[in-house]
């Protein structure tokens, strides 16, 4: 089984830490890169930046950029699944999946999500979910992690994090196709497990929680959230603002009564718990090399 991956080069927060853990697994890597430096929503990316990382990081030399445009300012969700099919249209027929994580996405270990591939195999599934664990906020002694109700990790399933080559692509990562989702073992309580499956869902037990995908989605210096927000398929979406000032902002203190915490789905994330980095960052990959997280904030965000 060939795999390949490609990288959206719009996000440098973890992309070197989690493009290493990734790429011995990988045979192609594409990165669909936008010529004119903006995103989707019409905001500068650090495009020439991500790329040279990438580059870094390619020592078998498996790189394939694809240039091209890919801004969509009335729809910036429109732009991000036209750059991540232009990524996927360029693969060679002798990939059989390719990988579509994210550069804030760590994945502590390849093989097990290898081996949900020829799971997905045999039930016909054209799609494969991993599940996450969902950092909100950066502390001084770690991270702020979303969890169920009742306080106990909460993993979330955003997309198909590997698809079979060839695949068409409905709303950014996901698909309408077959797919299936890994839950992880003993868990009952999370938002997106006690949900009833959706159509063409398959579920099937078999990820630990060690290898859940670590998903740095908003544990970010100000800057960094404000750049991600702009930027975001969703930027249209929500009053980011009036959330960054009275949610994420607040957070460090106020995290004890808060409650559904999703700028969009509220009850996707339903609480929020301190955790140090080593109870949620594998031992080898603990604080990525140049991990801008772990920077001082010091402003509050305008609203």
């Amino acid at each position: 089984m060939r795999i390949g991956a490609y990288v959206l080069p719009g996000d440098l927060t973890w992309l070197e830490a989690t493009l290493r853990a990734s790429y011995p697994a990988v045979d192609e890597l594409v990165v669909p890169y936008p010529e004119d430096g903006l995103g989707w929503s019409g905001r500068p990316v650090p495009a020439r930046e991500c790329l040279e990382v990438v580059r870094a990081v390619d020592t078998r030399g498996v790189l394939r950029v694809v240039p091209g445009t890919w801004r969509d300012v009335a729809d910036p969700l429109r732009g991000e699944t036209a750059q991540r099919q232009a990524a996927l249209d360029a693969f060679s027929g002798d990939v059989d999946w390719v990988l579509q994580l994210d550069g804030d996405e760590l994945l502590p270990r390849p093989e097990p999500l290898l081996a949900a591939l020829r799971t997905a195999q045999v039930h016909g599934c054209d799609a494969v979910e991993w599940p996450m664990r969902v950092l909100y906020r950066r502390t001084r002694h770690g991270y702020l992690e979303v969890t169920t109700a009742a306080g106990t990790p909460a993993y979330e399933y955003p997309g198909p994090v590997a698809v079979r080559r060839g695949t068409r692509l409905a709303s950014a990562r996901r698909t309408d196709g077959r797919h299936l989702r890994v839950l992880v073992h003993g868990d009952t309580a999370s938002p997106a497990v006690r949900r009833p499956a959706e159509p063409g869902e398959v579920r099937v037990l078999g990820a630990r929680p060690q290898d859940a995908i670590v998903h740095n989605s908003w544990a970010r210096t100000l800057g960094h959230v404000r750049a991600k927000v702009r930027g975001w398929g969703h930027a249209r979406d929500f009053a980011a603002g009036r959330y960054l000032w009275l949610v994420w902002w607040p957070s460090p203190v106020a995290w004890r009564v808060q409650r559904d915490v999703h700028p969009l789905f509220g009850a996707v994330w339903p609480r929020l718990r301190p955790v140090t980095e080593a109870e949620v960052l594998p031992a080898r990959q603990a604080a990525p090399p140049g991990d801008p997280t772990a920077l001082a904030e010091t402003e509050a965000p305008r609203a």
